[in-house]
C-alpha cells in the first residue's frame, strides 16, 4: 500500500478539514479576505500598546472605507499619535508616494517601506507588504522628531509583525 506524506502530518490540529476544501484551491492564504477580517485595535495586546508607549484605553476604530484604522493617545492623552491600518484593496506598491522620501525595509520576514513626509516632518509610516492586494501600515505623528517617530513606528511594526496574516508562497 503507497502513502502519501501528510504535510504538517505532526501538528496538532492538522486535520483541519478546511485545509482541504477543494482540490483546486492554491494552498496558501487568502490574505485580504483574512487581513479585512481583522480588527486593528485587537491585533496588540493591551500590554503590548502599553510597552510601546500608548494607552489601550484610548484605542479609537474608525473604518474609513477602504481600510481599518486604530489610533492609539498615550497615557493622559496629547501626543504623538500612533495609528494601525489594515488595507485589503491596496498593495505597498500601489500607494502614491510621489511627495514622500521613501526606504526599503524589512519588518521581520516581510518586505516593507519607511515612509517620510518630504520635506520630512515629525511624521514616520511603516508599511508592510502582506500581498498582491493588501498592507499594514504603522504610523506615527507628532513624535517631537522624526527620529522618535520612526523608533516609535519601527517598534510597533515588529509587534504587529507576528500576528499579521501572510500568503505561504
Amino acid at each position: 500500500v503507497a502513502v502519501d506524506p501528510t504535510v504538517n502530518s505532526s501538528l496538532p490540529g492538522s486535520a483541519n478539514p478546511s485545509a482541504t476544501a477543494s482540490p483546486t484551491e492554491q494552498p496558501g492564504v487568502d490574505v485580504a479576505a483574512e487581513l479585512s477580517g481583522m480588527l486593528p485595535c485587537d491585533i496588540l495586546s493591551d500590554e503590548e500598546v502599553t510597552s510601546l508607549g500608548f494607552d489601550p484605553e484610548t484605542a479609537t476604530f474608525d473604518d474609513v472605507g477602504l481600510a481599518y484604522d486604530c489610533v492609539y493617545r498615550p497615557p493622559g492623552g496629547g501626543n504623538p499619535l500612533m495609528s494601525v491600518q489594515f488595507a485589503w484593496n491596496l498593495s505597498v506598491d500601489q500607494l502614491n508616494l510621489t511627495n514622500y522620501t521613501v526606504e526599503e525595509i524589512n519588518v521581520g520576514p516581510l518586505r516593507a517601506l519607511r515612509i517620510l513626509d518630504k520635506p520630512a516632518t515629525e511624521h514616520c509610516q511603516i508599511s508592510i507588504d502582506l500581498s498582491e492586494q493588501a498592507h499594514v501600515s504603522i504610523a506615527v505623528d507628532y513624535a517631537g522628531t522624526l527620529e522618535q517617530a520612526c523608533a516609535i513606528a519601527e517598534e510597533t511594526a515588529a509587534a504587529v509583525e507576528p500576528s499579521l496574516p501572510r500568503s505561504s508562497d
